[in-house]
């Protein structure tokens, strides 16, 4: 592990310890003076967990489009093509996402076409192909 990786690991620890500690004061005002059943802790722990999720997935699906911002060519007729942002709603299995993804037109062609799948090989082809 780097100096880079292992700065950002205790980052994000720092700041999980935060939102725990966050998410804890939040659960104790909604439940009131109460006593709470097991469940009552694990299942709202659960959806903030599943929050988070959707949320990392988003921002790195983001991140991820926003790099391919710069060009390609179409896999057809090999001419430069400028490429588009399209946000479009997936469903993970931690619930809905908004996916951010580049888009490839190409006027000549007269066809879209996704850059990012084409670069990372079958996995994603038949997934995005398609859309």
């Amino acid at each position: 592990m780097d100096a880079k990786e292992v700065q950002v690991r205790e980052k994000l620890e720092f700041h999980l310890k935060q939102a725990t500690e966050l998410a804890v004061q939040l659960q104790a005002i909604e439940q009131g003076g109460k006593f709470p059943h097991f469940d009552d802790i694990e299942i709202p722990a659960h959806e903030m967990g599943k929050k988070l999720s959707r949320a990392i997935q988003g921002e790195r699906v983001r991140e991820l489009a926003l790099k391919e911002l710069k060009g390609t060519r179409c896999p057809d007729c090999n001419q430069l093509v400028r490429i588009e942002i399209e946000v479009r709603n997936i469903t993970s299995m931690d619930g809905p996402i908004e996916q951010t993804e580049p888009v490839a037109k190409c006027r000549r062609c007269r066809r879209s076409f996704f850059p990012s799948a084409e670069r990372v090989g079958n996995r994603y082809k038949g997934i995005n192909a398609g859309s």
